[in-house]
C-alpha cells in the first residue's frame, strides 16, 4: 500500500479519503459563498471562471482516483490537471482581491488555503510519479 504525506493510501478507491480532496472541496464551498456577492456583470466572467477552476481541483482528484489500480499513469495525469486548476484558482483569488471583491483578511485566508492545497498536490504528484516510474 503506497502512502501520501499524511500516511494515506494514494491509490485508495474512495477519493473522499484524500485530505487534499477534502481541503479543495472546503475551499470551493467558501468560494461559492463569496461569489454570491459579486456584481451581476461578473456572472459569466471572473465569478464563473473562479468557481469552475476551484471545482476542477476536486473533480480531477476524484477522476484520477477512479483510475487507481487500473491505469496509474492516468492518476498522475488527472492529479497534474488538478494542480494546474489550483494555480488558476490562486491567480483568480489574487484578481478578486485586486479588483476589490474581497477584503485583505479574506484574501489572505484564501491564499493560505490554496497554497496549502498546491503544496499537498505537489507532494501527492511526486509520490505517484515515483510509484509509476
Amino acid at each position: 500500500m503506497k502512502k501520501d504525506m499524511n500516511g494515506q493510501d494514494i491509490f485508495a478507491k474512495d477519493f473522499k479519503q484524500l485530505e487534499v480532496w477534502k481541503k479543495a472541496v472546503s475551499l470551493t464551498e467558501k468560494i461559492y459563498e463569496l461569489t454570491k456577492e459579486f456584481p451581476k456583470h461578473e456572472l459569466y466572467g471572473l465569478r464563473s471562471q473562479l468557481e469552475r477552476a476551484s471545482v476542477s481541483i476536486s473533480s480531477n482528484l476524484a477522476e484520477g482516483q477512479g483510475f487507481a489500480g487500473i491505469f496509474p499513469n492516468q492518476v498522475y495525469h488527472f492529479y497534474a490537471i488538478a494542480c494546474g486548476s489550483a494555480f488558476e484558482t490562486r491567480s483568480q483569488i489574487e484578481l478578486i482581491y485586486r479588483v476589490g471583491y474581497v477584503n485583505l483578511e479574506t484574501y489572505q485566508q484564501l491564499e493560505k488555503e490554496i497554497c496549502e492545497i498546491i503544496k499537498m498536490l505537489f507532494a501527492l504528484i511526486k509520490k505517484v510519479k515515483r510509484e509509476i516510474a
